[in-house]
């Protein structure tokens, strides 16, 4: 079976489930031939407690395969906007560089000249 392992812990729970459900349906069509409680109490003990033991398996498999999605879907949404504030951040950085006055030639000479002075 291929699919995302959410969708396999969905299908498995899902057969948990309908595993938990047979049980229990046996385990009730076992009580309901017996008048006589103690005879319907190891069908209630057995077949109760496994069923319901499958049930909560099922129950926990989905439930973990919902935290699953919502943890990819979350680091997908992460991963967006860290993508999406690093190209701003990058556009803002070209941005800013395009708007920088470039010094005038004279002007540059004459800061080389004072800082080439200042330093003698």
């Amino acid at each position: 079976m291929s699919g995302s392992p959410a969708t396999r812990l969905r299908f498995l729970g899902l057969l948990f489930w309908m595993a938990g459900g047979v049980v229990l349906t046996f385990a009730w069509m076992g009580m309901a031939e017996l008048a006589y409680v103690d005879g319907q109490m190891p069908y209630l003990v057995s077949g109760g407690a496994a069923g319901l033991a499958l049930v909560v398996v099922g129950s926990t498999l989905i439930l973990s395969a919902a935290v699953s999605d919502a943890a990819e879907r979350g680091a997908q949404r992460t991963a967006e906007l860290l993508k999406q504030a690093a190209d701003e951040a990058a556009d803002q950085a070209f941005e800013e560089e395009k708007a920088a006055p470039e010094p005038a030639p004279a002007e540059a000479r004459e800061a080389d000249a004072k800082s080439g002075a200042g330093a003698a």
